[in-house]
């Protein structure tokens, strides 16, 4: 599922390494993958909230929540690509 347009991906994989050239089809998987990205944060952002859906003051994402948990999230995958160069 299309989630980001191509030029956005082009741009973000340009933005890693504007030298790097990719084969066919690589772009539309990168465009694909990163939707399974998205939803992968999007369960993640729900599993950090605390009140259920509908249940009153606490129930409704706020910013704070969306912010909290990509820096959770972030970091996380920040340390396991760190760990990856370490181990080459």
């Amino acid at each position: 599922m299309r989630r980001i347009s191509e030029v956005q991906a082009k741009k973000s994989l340009k933005k890693a390494n504007g030298d790097r050239q990719y084969g066919h089809g690589s772009v539309d998987l990168f465009i694909n993958c990163s939707a399974d990205l998205m939803d992968l944060f999007a369960q993640y952002l729900e599993s950090q909230m605390t009140v259920p859906p509908r249940k009153g003051a606490g129930s409704r994402v706020q910013r704070l929540h969306v912010e909290l948990a990509y820096s959770r999230f972030y970091k996380t995958l920040r340390d396991f690509m760190d760990g990856e160069k370490d181990e080459q």
